[in-house]
């Protein structure tokens, strides 16, 4: 099974959104997970300013993301890294992964294509092996230095803007870009729940009734 590749199952999740944590606890018995001592939900980092990010909800989420690797890549452990508005999608359980370095199980191209060439945009589900990890910790934290050179294709797309950094999706796109040694396989066994953004949530979402309202009606749409 998927699962059992990996040393460690982190779900990135901010403590105060106890609707998001009780949608993963059901979604984890959807596959066998709910008690399996390699999950952990990981309390997402709040950052008030977005540093060489758009938002500062980018900038929570990429220190989110590296602290796994960081915690990972000390253990030599190998971490299957999800968001916690990841819903599983059917044929999860009889999906074999092949021996890779670094997984997506859900995704969006910005072009149509192959996948290994496109930009992407989703990383709500993506697994690395501990080699991986290690090499991502090193990229990732040289992604924040200001004087951090990214490779020469994205430094000539025409939107390109030296003091903003893509966030953690992009970056792990360039990453790796900078790494084909490592293998990367992809899969269609996952989407982004529909639910209020803690990185851009929209202005119905800061009014309690509105709010209410509109978790309903998600999980309406997704019912």
């Amino acid at each position: 099974m998927l699962f059992d590749r990996f040393d460690r199952i982190r779900i990135v999740s901010l403590p105060n959104r106890v609707d998001r944590r009780r949608e993963m606890a059901w979604q984890l018995r959807k596959v066998g997970l709910e008690n399996d001592p390699r999950v952990e939900f990981f309390d997402a980092l709040r950052m008030d300013d977005p540093g060489p990010f758009l938002k500062a909800g980018s900038h929570g989420c990429f220190l989110s993301h590296l602290q796994i690797l960081r915690e990972s890549a000390g253990a030599n452990k190998s971490v299957l890294i999800l968001q916690d508005d990841c819903d599983f999608l059917p044929g999860i359980a009889e999906y074999e992964l092949p021996k890779c370095d670094v997984f997506y199980g859900g995704y969006s191209l910005i072009h149509p294509g192959n996948p290994h060439d496109s930009d992407i945009i989703g990383a709500h589900f993506m697994g690395f092996s501990a080699e991986a990890a290690r090499k991502a910790v090193q990229y990732l934290q040289d992604y924040l230095s200001p004087t951090f050179q990214p490779d020469k294709r994205a430094s000539e797309q025409p939107d390109f803007n030296p003091r903003l950094r893509p966030p953690i999706d992009g970056a792990f796109v360039w990453f790796r870009r900078a790494h084909p040694e490592l293998k990367t396989e992809f899969a269609m066994l996952s989407r982004q729940r529909s639910s209020k953004s803690d990185v851009s949530p929209g202005w119905a979402d800061n009014v309690p009734a509105l709010r209410q309202l509109l978790a309903i009606g998600r999980r309406l749409v997704r019912r």
